[in-house]
């Protein structure tokens, strides 16, 4: 038997090694998911609060309504706020509606009078009258209050 050629011995290490470096390598580990997964999450909630922003409705009482959010004035506001101010909103409840003026209760319990006139936008699903509105209903106001903390009504939106 004359052969040239020489077999060496190989170890079962050897050939894993080989088979390891072949296989095709993953472009994720735990920490990639989770890092994946945090950012999902962190997504998720600040695409939450700008749908919220944009189109959610709160029925929150006037005390946690941002009121002067955006106005140059500073300031805005019923019940002891600056009447000088552009103009501002609140939400509460009908309790009366006496001719051109409402009266809103806040979830705090403050009346607020309201002014309305031919100008004033009233809104249920659509644009309507201050007619259309009932006792009870929730309604949100935005206008201008007076010295006495009567409120020059812009809009006056239900729901």
């Amino acid at each position: 038997m004359d052969s040239d050629t020489e077999v060496l011995p190989r170890t079962d290490d050897d050939l894993n090694s080989a088979i390891a470096a072949a296989a095709p390598k993953r472009w994720w580990n735990r920490t990639t998911l989770a890092l994946l997964g945090l950012v999902l999450a962190v997504g998720g909630f600040l695409g939450g609060v700008q749908a919220q922003e944009r189109w959610g409705s709160s029925s929150s009482s006037s005390s946690s309504f941002p009121r002067n959010a955006g106005m140059p004035s500073g300031g805005a506001g019923f019940g002891g706020q600056r009447p000088d101010a552009a103009a501002s909103g609140t939400s509460g409840t009908v309790k009366l509606i006496d001719g051109t003026t409402l009266y809103v209760e806040t979830d705090a319990g403050e009346t607020i009078t309201v002014r309305t006139n031919d100008t004033t936008a009233v809104k249920l699903s659509e644009t309507t009258t201050l007619d259309r509105l009932v006792s009870g209903q929730q309604v949100t106001v935005v206008g201008e209050a007076d010295t006495e903390g009567v409120v020059t009504a812009t809009t006056v939106t239900a729901g």
